[in-house]
């Protein structure tokens, strides 16, 4: 399409150019002033933005003579000069009918508009014919669709080679019409349990690619998929060597959940796919089809991107990848050092302001910093940032770059070549190489080829990083009926046996060999559970996740019992950056923050229960009872805003999927929504925040003896850690577990630490937990209380104590050692720093309030 332009908008006879001398100082722009920046770094405002009548600006580039161009989010362009040589700023809107625009390049003698809000959506292409310095031609090169404009199309960045156009669309943009898909992503969605939808409904029925990144040329006429799997990625940048990195969104209302994963930025490869999928379908970064993150950041709203490359600051930061946080005023400087094939990152925050909204950052030919703050209609500036101390700011040179990302560059090549009987043999060593991003450019090439012509060698593959690389690209690609041979590949391994690192990516290819081509058949499907089901529980607290997801999905006999037992004491896997950002972020910004306590959701419970909510086989009145009876023990928990929806939806399908009687439906739903027991009235909750604390960080905080402590205080935190609930301490307490009165005088800190932090280390065999097997297939799992009678009393919960399951030994038909301490571990990762050592002081003093620890 091509658009003459004759014809401007009348709103455009309103603007005359502003120059920056004749705006008052601020005219309601942020004082750089106020800003947080490293040492020597200066930041000046260089235009205050009048929003009446140009609007919020969202995107900035620079154009062949320096100018800066900028886009009003839901308005026109307008062209900046910056100041210098004694003339102030100048700014002049832009001729043109194209309006909306989220992310602007200017290359091949063309501003490339990424239109957004307005009109056609998608690549326009502006051009100067004849040489007035105005755009007389207009023509839409690439229509992409979408559905929500936040969500939409976004960036544009020019490629290393100088030949095309890289862009970035959100999770809610379509793939444009005629994408190529050279790379063989064959993405799907992949999931082992059915998914929840997100519980207030965003982005439900929205599929993968999810957030893309696509490949275009200069006129538009050949586009093609590069990488998918974000949620919303806003923009992207290359670095000197030709790397692409983006600063992809998370989803904060799912913040204290299993799935919920922090902002991020992302180094992204050829064929990639980085996991995000709609609700609670995100897949964790551990997936072996999925590639992890350069570094987490942590609630924000991720918005423009750009490299240090030629900034006039000191080498560091010319190295550095400057990714802008719109929420809460920040923009971070990650700075990246290589890790193999890839990179890891530190951030920094480089600026943070209030109100500072960043919308887009660059480094101008002049070697300075320019960055706009508005959107979403607020108060919109352009800000300048230049280094004014003595360290060398001379341009560096290109670093170089290492073999491994050689390597990986050499496997990429193959994912857009034409298929060649010589590829497989080229690539296939590379499946078991020790570099994730290696073995993953390996087996895209690997898809690339026809299947016939590596399947056998894949089945037959005796190295087991080799045959799960293999195995994981045949799932993806073949054909179902491969599937009984796939099956038995598998099983060759013996999961117990294999490396650290290769539990996780099996248990992924054994999920894939389900979801791509179907539920095995019975048979199998008793062959692969009799495999995998022994291992439940690991100390691995991923490997449990989804060993609890496919045996649900196979439909184990045993994994509800095992897995109901454990849900008051499953070890989660350290604390939600999520939540712990959060609280950070709150208190930073004068938010209000609730006290560090059992506001905390165990996330390990949670996929416990999502899973379950699925499962077929396996229950028991019993055990029904100790499912449902936990729900109310989550009231107090607390997350984003879709977390107590998402537990109410996981209650709701567990109720639908799991119990056939409508009378014990009616029973266990009241159970279910039961209120939680009031806490006693002279409780006094930790204030917090907390963390997840190791042993070497308690060590560490009492290295100087534990002196000075709180005797109250301690006593206090003792109750609230819920010591007193199982322990007997000082003649008070329960006996669910061992007295603990005498710990000062057989632990040293470092042991009691250890019996806190990782209670399933060692288990007094007093208190072993027992998986009784009756006759008819049943399992429970638990504390046996009480041994009379010719009948056993099993406790499966520590946190409901009073709820026991009766068992007939005539009925048993084999009782072991269950190895998971019914202590929950994470007790107390609520308190703060002098709370702990309040407590720790408490405990081994046994309690005596006169003890050396508590004198001032």
């Amino acid at each position: 399409m091509k658009r003459l332009l004759p014809i401007f908008l009348p709103a455009l006879s309103l603007f005359a150019s502003v120059s920056f001398a004749q705006q008052p100082a601020l005219d309601g722009a942020t004082d750089p002033a106020t800003f947080q920046l490293p040492p020597d770094f200066k930041a000046e405002l260089v235009y205050s933005v009048p929003k009446d009548q140009q609007g919020s600006w969202v995107a900035i580039t620079t154009d062949s003579r320096g100018r800066i161009i900028a886009a009003n989010q839901t308005g026109g362009l307008f062209r900046v000069t910056p100041p210098g040589g004694g003339k102030p700023v100048n700014v002049e809107p832009i001729k043109t009918g194209t309006v909306g625009a989220h992310g602007l390049l200017y290359a091949f003698d063309s501003l490339y508009v990424m239109v957004n809000e307005q009109g056609e959506r998608g690549i326009w292409r502006l051009k100067d014919t004849n040489g007035d310095d105005q755009f007389d031609e207009e023509k839409l090169i690439l229509k992409i669709n979408h559905s929500m404009s936040e969500h939409g199309v976004h960036g544009l960045a020019l490629s290393p080679d100088g030949k095309s156009i890289y862009f970035a669309n959100g999770n809610h943009t379509q793939l444009p019409e005629g994408t190529g898909i050279k790379r063989p992503l064959a993405y799907s969605e992949d999931h082992v349990v059915p998914r929840l939808w997100d519980a207030n409904g965003h982005a439900a029925n929205v599929m993968a690619p999810g957030g893309y990144i696509g490949k275009v040329d200069p006129d538009g006429k050949n586009v093609e998929l590069f990488c998918i799997g974000f949620r919303n990625q806003y923009d992207i940048a290359f670095d000197q060597n030709g790397e692409l990195f983006t600063f992809d969104s998370d989803m904060e209302w799912d913040i204290g959940s299993p799935w919920y994963m922090p902002t991020r930025i992302n180094h992204c490869v050829s064929g990639a796919d980085y996991g995000w999928r709609s609700g609670a379908g995100r897949w964790p970064a551990y997936y072996a089809d999925s590639l992890p993150a350069v570094v987490d950041i942590g609630p924000s709203s991720p918005v423009g991107v750009t490299f240090g490359t030629q900034a006039k600051f000191p080498a560091k930061y010319q190295r550095a990848f400057f990714a802008c946080d719109w929420t809460y005023g920040t923009m971070y400087a990650v700075h990246l050092k290589p890790d193999g094939a890839s990179y890891l990152g530190d951030k920094e925050e480089f600026i943070a302001g209030k109100p500072l909204p960043f919308t887009d950052v660059l480094i101008h030919p002049d070697g300075s910093m320019y960055f706009s703050i508005g959107g979403r209609g607020v108060k919109s500036a352009l800000y300048r940032v230049v280094y004014t101390g003595k360290e060398n700011t001379a341009p560096i040179g290109i670093p170089p770059v290492t073999q491994e990302v050689k390597l990986r560059r050499d496997l990429e090549k193959f994912h857009v070549a034409a298929a060649s009987p010589d590829v497989v043999g080229k690539v296939w060593p590379y499946l078991g190489n020790k570099d994730r991003f290696i073995r993953f450019a390996a087996r895209v090439a690997l898809e690339h080829q026809p299947v016939a012509s590596w399947a056998d060698k894949a089945l037959a593959e005796k190295n087991p990083q080799v045959a799960i690389e293999a195995l994981i690209a045949l799932a993806r690609m073949g054909d179902k009926a491969l599937q009984p041979k796939l099956i038995a590949a598998l099983l060759k391994f013996d999961f117990a046996k294999l490396p650290g690192d290769l539990p996780l990516p099996i248990l992924r290819a054994w999920q894939l060999t389900i979801t791509r081509m179907g539920k095995p058949s019975p048979e199998a499907c008793e062959t692969i559970i009799s495999k995998l089901d022994p291992v439940f529980p690991s100390s691995d607290p991923f490997i449990n996740r989804e060993l609890v997801g496919l045996l649900v999905a196979l439909d184990s006999p045993t994994i509800v019992a095992k897995t109901v037992s454990t849900l008051d004491t499953a070890k989660d896997a350290g604390i939600s950056v999520g939540n712990e950002k959060l609280l950070a972020r709150n208190t930073e910004f004068g938010g209000q923050t609730r006290s560090a306590d059992a506001s905390r959701p165990n996330r390990q419970a949670i996929a416990y229960a999502y899973a379950l909510r699925n499962a077929k086989v396996g229950w028991t009145p019993e055990m029904q009872k100790t499912f449902f009876g936990w729900f109310p023990r989550t009231a107090s928990w607390s997350g984003g805003n879709s977390f107590k929806k998402f537990l109410q939806n996981i209650r709701k399908d567990a109720l639908a999927n799991t119990v056939s009687d409508d009378a014990i439906r009616a029973t266990m739903d009241a159970l279910s929504q039961k209120a939680p027991e009031a806490a006693p009235s002279n409780i006094v909750l930790p204030k917090g925040p907390g963390k997840a604390y190791t042993v070497e960080d308690v060590v560490a905080l009492a290295k100087g003896g534990l002196n000075d402590r709180n005797f109250e205080q301690g006593k206090a935190m003792y109750t609230a850690t819920l010591c007193s609930k199982c322990h007997l301490f000082a003649g008070e307490g329960g006996n669910i577990g061992p007295d603990i009165t005498g710990a000062g005088s057989r632990y040293s800190l470092r042991d009691l630490m250890e019996n806190i932090i990782d209670p399933s280390k060692v288990i007094n065999e007093q208190y072993v937990s027992t998986q009784i097997e009756k006759k008819d297939g049943n399992i429970v799992v638990g504390l046996v209380t009480m041994d009379e009678n010719e009948k056993l009393f099993v406790m499966s919960s520590p946190l409901a104590p009073e709820e026991v399951t009766v068992v007939d030994k005539h009925d048993v038909k084999s009782r072991k050692p269950f190895n998971v301490s019914m202590m929950p571990p994470g007790l107390i990762n609520s308190l703060n720093e002098d709370e702990l050592l309040d407590l720790v002081a408490y405990i081994l003093s046994a309690g005596n309030k006169n003890d050396k620890a508590f004198k001032k």
